[in-house]
């Protein structure tokens, strides 16, 4: 454990999406954002629209997929398998509506041939005032769907929620969705890039030309019962390594959780955290050293860098997102 060169949490170049749904809230905490709206940035990605670069240390330049490849266990963690590193983390700024899409489960997106495995995700919101449609009204199934899509009325078929800072929505593959705008979020998921729009709201993309639909896609893969009943409710406990936390997510795929101290710690069960800092600044450490931390950056842990504590800057406190793969 704490070898080199895999002892130091890793940081990452963000990779920005200029996309016609953007903004521009992002320029609060990077100085490096290019014009235009702006509505995501691939914080942690192995992906060839998005590829995470190292940004500091004796690991500079090298690519996500590359440390992947190389060193595989020792950074994803114990029980890894081979192939790209399974999980995205990203920061979306929604300043107005994305499509209405779905994305498939692992099984239907080789059943496809569209990759190995699909997209479950998640949603932190960084702010009150946002709206998200998720899932499907009571009673709805794919023949009045169908029906909607052709004439134009998909929203009234949706769910919708007004959201507030903190809040935590966790989407399984298949669920139909649209993040709404006002949204700040950092999102979670499996490394996938498969999305089918149902609908567009109607509107142009960048270049004046409305952007391509995937309509059949999209109806044989929503699942028409799938409905949530609002944010994850998650109820506040004493962290054992410092701090409180909530534990928003556990599935098959990653887990989640907020931390909210002066100082925290995790790692050292043989997997790899992702540290998202959310408020606050601070030094992130191993037994190999520390690197700074700062409000709206993600770090990698690696599995071999083994435990890690957080500390915050003095009259700071730190909120905190910590993922892991589960493998």
């Amino acid at each position: 454990m704490n070898s080199a060169p895999l002892g130091l949490p890793l940081r990452f170049r963000p990779v920005y999406q200029t996309v016609v749904w953007g903004g521009r809230r992002m320029d609060a905490w990077r100085t490096d954002l290019p014009a235009g709206p702006i509505g995501e940035s691939w914080d942690l990605a192995d992906h060839p629209r998005g590829m995470a670069v190292v940004a500091e240390g004796s690991l500079t330049g090298r690519t996500l997929r590359e440390l992947t490849a190389e060193f595989g266990p020792r950074l994803v963690g114990q029980g890894f398998a081979g192939g790209d590193f399974p999980l995205m983390v990203k920061l979306i700024d929604a300043n107005d509506r994305l499509s209405v899409q779905v994305h498939p489960d692992d099984a239907l997106a080789r059943e496809l041939g569209v990759g190995s495995r699909g997209k479950t995700e998640c949603w932190y919101l960084l702010g009150d005032g946002g709206e998200l449609f998720v899932g499907t009204v009571p009673g709805c199934d794919r023949a009045a769907f169908t029906a909607a899509v052709k004439a134009g009325t998909v929203a009234s078929l949706l769910q919708r929620f007004v959201t507030h800072d903190g809040d935590f929505f966790l989407l399984d593959a298949r669920t139909v969705h649209a993040l709404g705008r006002g949204c700040l979020l950092y999102e979670v998921q499996q490394t996938c890039d498969v999305t089918f729009r149902v609908d567009d709201w109607g509107r142009v993309g960048l270049d004046g030309k409305p952007r391509p639909l995937h309509v059949e896609e999209s109806l044989a893969t929503i699942a028409y019962d799938r409905r949530i009943g609002g944010a994850v409710a998650a109820r506040e406990f004493a962290h054992p390594r410092g701090g409180s936390c909530r534990r928003l997510a556990d599935n098959a795929y990653f887990t989640v959780e907020e931390r909210r101290a002066g100082h925290t710690g995790g790692g050292g069960d043989g997997r790899c955290s992702m540290v998202t800092c959310l408020h606050g600044q601070g030094t992130l450490a191993t037994a190999a050293g520390g690197v700074t931390l700062a409000p709206m950056q993600t770090l990698l842990i690696p599995a071999d860098a083994g435990a890690w504590s957080a500390t915050a800057a003095p009259t700071q406190a730190l909120r905190l997102l910590v993922s892991q793969p589960v493998l």
